[in-house]
């Protein structure tokens, strides 16, 4: 019983838990990577430093907790080995092999890596949880179906100023998103056709993620109030096992003259 409850708890955990640290993971991955990639000034890269350690807290407290509710410590260690990575990894810094430059990049990387990597991982439990990949998917075909469609369409055409397939891709993303900057639009009936089936199926689209999104954050309130009610419950049953123990014990010390008068012989 006591396995099974901390099963459950690290359960509900990770579940609570998913959103929050896929954010943290995606900010974690440029404050990683500008000092890497740009040439920024001593000011910012000590401030994108300080908000580096900041996120390396929340991940080492939550991994933490998680590693405290494991009821299997050394499965639980090997199966968050990426984890794992992100919080030993700053501590390599100080080592002898870790002090060339070339070697704190690579080990810049690897933490940026190790984030891309959790990030997916929390990604994997929001989207499958709430059937989210589904629609993901599906945008993903439709922008792509739709760049080619209307690449194809718009090139050859008089006055396009769609001619390639990173503009029809340009003006199929900020089409379904409903932006419209206006940078790029169909001239030909055809690709008019295919830019209203598009807008159609974005509002679908951005109204099925918007609705699962809402769906998620509902559930994560009723689980909560679920969480205490049983909370509740198991403290109330305790307590009633508790006094009926209680009771037993003294029935069972109750003198036996107490009972009635002996028999006389």
């Amino acid at each position: 019983m006591p396995l099974t409850r901390s099963s459950e708890a690290l359960d509900r955990f990770e579940r609570q838990t998913a959103l929050p640290m896929l954010m943290l993971a995606l900010a974690f991955i440029p404050v990683l990577l500008i000092p890497l990639l740009l040439d920024v000034s001593r000011d910012t890269e000590v401030t994108l430093e300080g908000i580096g350690w900041i996120i390396w807290g929340a991940f080492a407290a939550e991994y933490g907790i998680r590693l405290y509710l494991a009821p299997a410590k050394g499965t639980f260690v090997r199966r968050n080995l990426i984890d794992l990575l992100i919080i030993v990894v700053p501590f390599l810094r100080p080592l002898r092999i870790a002090r060339s430059a070339r070697a704190l990049r690579l080990l810049q990387a690897a933490r940026a890596l190790s984030a891309v990597a959790r990030g997916a991982t929390a990604a994997r439990v929001v989207l499958t949880r709430h059937k989210l990949h589904y629609a993901l998917v599906v945008a993903a075909a439709v922008i792509a179906g739709s760049a080619v469609a209307i690449a194809e369409v718009e090139r050859s055409a008089t006055d396009s100023n769609i001619r390639s397939l990173s503009d029809g891709l340009w003006w199929a993303v900020t089409t379904v998103t409903t932006v419209g900057y206006g940078d790029r639009f169909p001239v030909t009936a055809v690709g008019r056709g295919i830019a209203v089936v598009l807008m159609v199926m974005g509002i679908s689209l951005f109204g099925l993620l918007t609705a699962s999104l809402a769906s998620f954050f509902v559930e994560r309130d009723a689980e909560t109030s679920v969480d205490e009610r049983l909370l509740e419950i198991r403290t109330q049953l305790e307590e009633v096992k508790q006094l009926l123990k209680e009771q037993n014990t003294r029935e069972h010390e109750k003198p036996l003259w107490s009972a009635g008068r002996p028999a006389e012989r």
